[in-house]
């Protein structure tokens, strides 16, 4: 090889080398998965509380509220085991 030529040869070395080093990467990290949502917080009519078994006016409060929120897909409220207040001397209340 002569002189003349080596520069020019150098020169196709060095872009043939930095070509090959120079490519692009299409790589890109997958975006991070949706955060999962809460858990919706527990219905607080969904059993009978102990303000409803113990007199009829916690009976009638939890009453209105559980008719007041009426939903289509709440769980019926079981009642096994509830003893419902009664009062032979409480004067009558209204609804």
């Amino acid at each position: 090889m002569t002189n003349a030529h080596r520069p020019l040869a150098l020169l196709f070395t060095a872009v043939a080398l930095l070509a090959g080093c120079g490519g692009g990467d299409d790589y890109s990290a997958p975006p991070p998965p949706p955060p999962t949502p809460a858990p919706p917080p527990p219905d607080p009519l969904a059993a009978v509380p102990d303000a409803a078994k113990q007199s009829i006016e916690g009976l009638a409060s939890y009453l209105k509220a559980l008719t007041l929120n009426v939903s289509d897909t709440r769980e019926p409220v079981a009642i096994d085991g509830v003893t419902l207040p009664a009062s032979d001397t409480a004067e009558p209340s209204a609804i």
